[in-house]
């Protein structure tokens, strides 16, 4: 084992499999919370994931201000705001996500289901990252961020852009958050076990950071704190596909393969597992929404896990507007979805 930090390794595995559990039984997914929402008005996905983001925002922030882990080393929270990609790049996600059927956990999760129409999708996802990561487009990504990104004089998080207090941004997200919560809760039947597998899911974001930026480090061999995500590991599985290159096993990647491991050995226990052919003309939709889930998780720098709870965790403005932009992807595709199939 020398080489490999076992915290990274045994703490991106024990969180994977959580994660891995709680999607694979709760079907937790931002393409379903978003088509339930745009079209039944159905809020019990949204308010699952607000919960995590609320648990994963106040536990971040108390980590930050009481110096517990230094969230501003993060890379969510460099000088450089590259508002294009994060824009672009998540807009691409929402699109992909809704043709392939899912966003990148639920894929993942569907696949280790036995779905082979998510099988051809987490394909297509690697390929498409990795080339974007590492391949013949690579050259393009790297000129669009030159040509649009801005050089911060301060860090790309919202209270260092707006010069207010870190604790006074913290404060007004969770409220905020915690309001429609209560919203939601009034107005609909919301079961409490949605609630409370949400704030766990915040709660393995906040174990993450304190694995990777406390537990994890190494005076001979510092890191930055990192948290969960899955388009950067997925890119790295790709390039062992097209360019024959074993990736180090960090956090994420023994993260990915936690969450699949406990995804397939819950449909298991459940019975749920069932090998579930792709429908007659879907291959070619999922083939497309996981090669644009794959080029925008990395032109955005996350996907709806890494920027959407890990990255927005540290109240970042990059991954606000990359959040924002995947779930208006989205909408915008399951509204074209829903009157192509209605017409």
């Amino acid at each position: 084992m020398s080489g490999i930090n076992l915290w990274l390794v045994g703490g991106g595995v024990m969180t994977g499999l959580v994660f891995g559990v709680l999607m694979q039984r709760f079907r937790f997914c931002m393409v379903a919370a978003t088509a339930n929402w745009v079209l039944i008005k159905d809020l019990r996905q949204v308010a699952a994931f607000v919960a995590a983001l609320t648990v994963a925002i106040a536990g971040t922030q108390y980590l930050e201000i009481s110096h517990w882990v230094d969230i501003s080393q993060t890379g969510y929270r460099n000088s450089v705001l590259d508002w294009w990609g994060v824009i672009f790049g998540g807009l691409l996600f929402g699109i992909g996500g809704t043709l392939a059927g899912g966003c990148a956990t639920r894929t993942v999760v569907k696949f280790a289901e036995g779905n082979m129409q998510s099988l051809i999708a987490v394909f297509s996802f690697m390929v498409a990252a990795a080339i974007t990561q590492y391949g013949w487009l690579e050259p393009a990504r790297l000129k669009m961020t030159a040509a649009t990104s801005i050089n911060l004089s301060t860090d790309a998080g919202i209270a260092s852009i707006l010069h207010v207090s870190p604790t006074l941004v913290a404060v007004i997200m969770v409220l905020g958050l915690l309001a429609f919560l209560v919203y939601a809760i009034r107005t609909q039947t919301i079961h409490w076990s949605w609630i409370v597998a949400g704030a766990v899911i915040g709660g393995l974001v906040i174990f993450s950071w304190i694995i990777t930026g406390d537990l994890a480090q190494d005076v001979f061999d510092p890191r930055k704190p990192s948290a969960i995500t899955v388009s950067g590991p997925m890119a790295r599985f790709g390039s062992i596909i097209l360019y024959q290159t074993i990736p180090e096993m960090s956090f994420q990647i023994a993260f990915v393969l936690g969450m699949a491991v406990a995804a397939f050995m819950s449909a298991l226990a459940t019975r749920e597992f069932k090998l579930t052919p792709v429908p007659k003309g879907m291959a070619r939709y999922a083939v497309l929404g996981g090669a644009l889930m794959g080029i925008g998780g990395i032109v955005g720098y996350g996907c709806n896990v890494g920027q959407g709870l890990s990255g927005t965790s540290t109240l970042s403005l990059e991954s606000l507007l990359a959040t924002i932009s995947m779930f208006t992807g989205a909408a915008i595709t399951v509204k074209w979805w829903d009157r192509r199939t209605n017409t």
